[in-house]
Protein backbone atom coordinates (compact mmCIF):
# COMPACT_ATOMS: atom_id res chain seq x y z
CA UNK A 1 0.00 0.00 0.00
CA UNK A 2 1.28 3.47 -0.61
CA UNK A 3 0.21 6.14 1.18
CA UNK A 4 0.47 10.37 -0.37
CA UNK A 5 0.01 12.50 2.64
CA UNK A 6 0.43 16.09 1.61
CA UNK A 7 2.27 18.87 3.54
CA UNK A 8 -0.36 21.61 3.73
CA UNK A 9 -2.56 22.08 6.36
CA UNK A 10 -4.16 19.45 8.71
CA UNK A 11 -8.36 19.85 8.47
CA UNK A 12 -10.03 20.46 11.90
CA UNK A 13 -12.20 17.69 13.01
CA UNK A 14 -15.98 18.58 12.55
CA UNK A 15 -17.95 20.00 15.23
CA UNK A 16 -21.13 18.70 13.46
CA UNK A 17 -21.36 14.95 12.79
CA UNK A 18 -24.19 12.64 11.92
CA UNK A 19 -22.89 9.39 13.19
CA UNK A 20 -23.09 5.71 12.25
CA UNK A 21 -27.08 4.41 12.32
CA UNK A 22 -28.03 7.71 12.77
CA UNK A 23 -30.64 9.31 10.50
CA UNK A 24 -31.58 13.01 10.06
CA UNK A 25 -34.27 14.86 7.51
CA UNK A 26 -34.16 18.57 7.48
CA UNK A 27 -32.22 21.57 7.59
CA UNK A 28 -29.01 22.03 9.13
CA UNK A 29 -26.80 25.14 9.67
CA UNK A 30 -23.83 24.59 10.09
CA UNK A 31 -20.56 26.63 10.86
CA UNK A 32 -17.63 25.12 9.99
CA UNK A 33 -17.22 21.19 9.12
CA UNK A 34 -20.25 18.56 8.87
CA UNK A 35 -19.33 15.13 8.33
CA UNK A 36 -21.98 12.55 7.60
CA UNK A 37 -21.44 8.98 8.03
CA UNK A 38 -25.02 8.43 8.83
CA UNK A 39 -28.02 9.37 6.32
CA UNK A 40 -29.22 12.89 5.74
CA UNK A 41 -31.58 14.09 3.22
CA UNK A 42 -32.60 17.99 3.22
CA UNK A 43 -30.73 21.22 2.96
CA UNK A 44 -27.40 21.87 4.37
CA UNK A 45 -26.98 25.93 4.61
CA UNK A 46 -23.33 28.18 5.59
CA UNK A 47 -21.45 24.58 5.85
CA UNK A 48 -17.44 25.30 5.18
CA UNK A 49 -16.33 22.11 4.38
CA UNK A 50 -18.63 19.13 4.13
CA UNK A 51 -17.37 15.35 4.78
CA UNK A 52 -19.28 12.08 3.65
CA UNK A 53 -17.90 8.77 5.60
CA UNK A 54 -17.70 5.80 3.67
CA UNK A 55 -21.08 4.69 5.08
CA UNK A 56 -23.04 8.28 4.95
CA UNK A 57 -25.45 8.96 2.79
CA UNK A 58 -26.48 12.36 1.56
CA UNK A 59 -29.81 13.28 -0.43
CA UNK A 60 -29.53 16.85 -1.05
CA UNK A 61 -28.30 19.74 -3.38
CA UNK A 62 -25.39 21.75 -1.87
CA UNK A 63 -23.13 24.62 -1.95
CA UNK A 64 -20.24 24.59 0.39
CA UNK A 65 -16.22 25.57 -0.11
CA UNK A 66 -14.69 22.31 -0.27
CA UNK A 67 -15.94 18.95 -0.01
CA UNK A 68 -14.65 14.89 -0.17
CA UNK A 69 -17.07 12.26 -0.58
CA UNK A 70 -16.42 8.48 0.09
CA UNK A 71 -19.69 7.15 0.55
CA UNK A 72 -23.22 7.96 -1.71
CA UNK A 73 -24.12 11.17 -2.64
CA UNK A 74 -27.64 11.96 -4.53
CA UNK A 75 -27.84 15.28 -5.18
CA UNK A 76 -25.70 18.22 -6.92
CA UNK A 77 -22.52 19.50 -5.21
CA UNK A 78 -21.09 23.07 -5.61
CA UNK A 79 -18.04 24.02 -3.94
CA UNK A 80 -16.10 27.13 -4.58
CA UNK A 81 -12.84 25.44 -3.71
CA UNK A 82 -12.39 21.78 -4.11
CA UNK A 83 -14.38 18.09 -4.64
CA UNK A 84 -12.47 15.40 -3.68
CA UNK A 85 -14.14 11.83 -5.05
CA UNK A 86 -12.59 8.96 -3.20
CA UNK A 87 -12.55 5.20 -4.07
CA UNK A 88 -15.59 3.34 -3.31
CA UNK A 89 -17.60 6.81 -3.31
CA UNK A 90 -20.80 6.41 -5.08
CA UNK A 91 -22.27 10.31 -6.50
CA UNK A 92 -25.39 10.94 -8.60
CA UNK A 93 -25.70 14.19 -9.57
CA UNK A 94 -23.97 17.17 -10.88
CA UNK A 95 -20.94 18.57 -9.60
CA UNK A 96 -19.00 21.84 -10.06
CA UNK A 97 -15.57 23.14 -8.31
CA UNK A 98 -12.99 25.05 -8.82
CA UNK A 99 -10.85 21.67 -8.82
CA UNK A 100 -12.45 18.12 -9.24
CA UNK A 101 -10.42 14.98 -7.76
CA UNK A 102 -11.60 11.71 -8.84
CA UNK A 103 -9.99 8.66 -7.94
CA UNK A 104 -9.72 5.26 -9.59
CA UNK A 105 -13.00 3.16 -8.23
CA UNK A 106 -15.32 6.17 -8.17
CA UNK A 107 -19.24 5.63 -9.48
CA UNK A 108 -20.31 9.14 -11.05
CA UNK A 109 -23.03 9.63 -13.06
CA UNK A 110 -23.67 13.38 -13.84
CA UNK A 111 -22.09 16.60 -15.19
CA UNK A 112 -18.59 17.87 -14.11
CA UNK A 113 -18.58 21.45 -14.61
CA UNK A 114 -14.83 23.65 -13.70
CA UNK A 115 -15.60 26.97 -12.02
CA UNK A 116 -13.38 29.81 -12.82
CA UNK A 117 -11.29 31.16 -9.90
CA UNK A 118 -11.79 34.85 -8.72
CA UNK A 119 -15.22 36.16 -8.18
CA UNK A 120 -16.50 34.51 -10.77
CA UNK A 121 -16.40 31.12 -8.60
CA UNK A 122 -18.78 32.93 -6.89
CA UNK A 123 -21.78 34.53 -9.11
CA UNK A 124 -24.66 31.78 -10.59
CA UNK A 125 -24.86 31.03 -13.74
CA UNK A 126 -27.21 32.91 -14.65
CA UNK A 127 -26.77 36.17 -16.67
CA UNK A 128 -27.46 39.60 -15.65
CA UNK A 129 -30.42 40.85 -17.47
CA UNK A 130 -29.92 44.09 -19.50
CA UNK A 131 -32.66 47.12 -19.22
Amino acid sequence: CFFQRQPQEETQPPNTLIGVSSSFRGTLMVTGTLRIDGEFEGDILNCERLEIGEHGIMRADVEVREAVIRGRVHGNVRAMSTIEMKAGARVEGDVSAVSVVMEQGVHFVGRCTMLETGSEAVEMTSEPRRP
